[in-house]
Parts: C-alpha cells; sequence; structure tokens
C-alpha cells in the first residue's frame, strides 16, 4: 500500500478560505436535500402513505400510524449518523 505525502504547514490564507466555502456549499447543499427528503416523506405521509401502507386501518389511524414511521426515521437519522461518527472516528485512530 502505498502512502500519501502531506504537506505539514499551515494553509495560506487563500486556500484556507477557499476550503472554507467549499465545505460551507458541501454542507448547505447536504442540509437542503436532506430536509427536502424530509418535507416530501411528510407530505406523503399526510397524503398516499395510509392508503397505500395501512390499507385496513381508519383514515385517522393509518395517518397516525405513517407519521409515527415518519418521527422513527427523524429521530433515527441522528442517532444513526452519531454512531457511524464514532466508528469512523475509531477506525481512523487506529494504526495501520
Amino acid at each position: 500500500m502505498t502512502t500519501a505525502e502531506v504537506a505539514a504547514g499551515p494553509l495560506s490564507d487563500f486556500d484556507h478560505r477557499a476550503q472554507l466555502r467549499r465545505a460551507v456549499i458541501a454542507s448547505t447543499v447536504g442540509t437542503t436535500i436532506e430536509w427536502y427528503d424530509f418535507l416530501l416523506y411528510g407530505q406523503m405521509a399526510a397524503l398516499v402513505f395510509a392508503k397505500l401502507y395501512f390499507p385496513s386501518s381508519d383514515p385517522l389511524t393509518g395517518t397516525l400510524q405513517a407519521f409515527a414511521v415518519f418521527a422513527v426515521g427523524f429521530v433515527a437519522r441522528p442517532i444513526g449518523a452519531a454512531i457511524l461518527a464514532i466508528t469512523a472516528i475509531e477506525s481512523a485512530a487506529k494504526p495501520r
């Protein structure tokens, strides 16, 4: 396995600003896509998913069940991100 050489010196002001701008744009795009996903899923949970996934339930109960699935996904996503972040940090810290 080959290793890449990494410059140990500090970044120039121009390079620092360029990397900061790139990180801000990437995080903004990612957050926008994530919230758009939640917006669409929330609307579909209210309008479609009750009839599609819970046809035997009455309309109110089916809608509440669809929103419960939406809530589980809303809570599980940051928990999964925290678990994966810890796993990534631990695997990156292991000597190779």
